[in-house]
């Protein structure tokens, strides 16, 4: 999480405010490569979630193995950029990461990256105009250079006691007023999202039908002991 507005959006979402270690370090999370979607496909809608949301990023991919670098080498081990939609559920993110860890079923069911990948010595991250359309209309336009953190620092940091490989794929974090809760707006099934970054292309997915299967846990009540007891109904 690395632009201003966003992560300070997100907070004060949760009624909570920034802590200082937004400003102390590129806080990250891992997600799951195994989510991928093409950057033309329709993404899926999980049957727990009424409420989907796009999330438009700098993606940084890296050309080759890379462990605890400083920030100055860091540029040296990416192969190139890409533009990065990390899909969320909005409504399971907010439940799960009340228990204080970050998230899982909230980002681990679709992810789009495309539909190319440019090198630094074609294409510099200063600067580069990012886009939203959502059904033809733009919902946002920002830059890159309102990130608190450059992509040699993002770098560096995720590599110390880490070995990152090859093809390993960074994200920027969503850039300001990437994401449409950001706008007090919803998606709905069948909208089509487009995002662009300058010099990088489009990624246009259509978002697909709320899934009719699929079961969640049945929730517990906290018994005196400290033990639990299960509620006899489902969520």
């Amino acid at each position: 999480m690395v632009f201003e507005e966003h992560f300070r959006f997100g907070y004060e979402w949760q009624g909570r405010p920034v802590p200082e270690v937004m400003y102390e370090l590129p806080v990250c999370y891992a997600g799951d490569p195994r989510s991928f979607v093409g950057p033309f496909d329709e993404i899926p809608w999980p049957s727990y979630s009424e409420r989907l949301d796009y999330e438009l990023e700098l993606g940084i991919v890296l050309g080759r193995t890379t462990y605890e670098v400083s920030p100055d080498e860091a540029l040296g081990h990416v192969l190139g950029l890409t533009i990065l939609n990390d899909v969320s559920a909005r409504d399971i993110q907010a439940q799960e990461m009340t228990g204080g860890l970050g998230p899982s079923k909230g980002k681990h069911f679709a992810c789009v990256a495309g539909p190319m990948v440019v090198s630094l010595d074609e294409l510099s991250s200063d600067r580069l105009g990012m886009r939203v359309r959502v059904n033809g209309d733009v919902w946002c336009e920002t830059t890159t250079d309102r990130m608190v953190w450059s992509v040699a620092e993002i770098v560096s940091w995720a590599s110390q006691g880490e070995r990152l490989a090859a093809g390993t794929l960074l994200g920027s974090g969503t850039c300001n007023g990437g994401s449409s809760i950001e706008l007090g707006r919803a998606l709905s099934p069948s909208d089509e999202i487009e995002l662009t970054i300058d010099g990088l292309g489009m990624t246009r997915n259509r978002l697909g039908q709320p899934g009719r299967t699929g079961t969640r846990p049945r929730v517990r009540a906290r018994t005196q002991d400290g033990r639990t007891a299960e509620h006899h109904f489902l969520t």
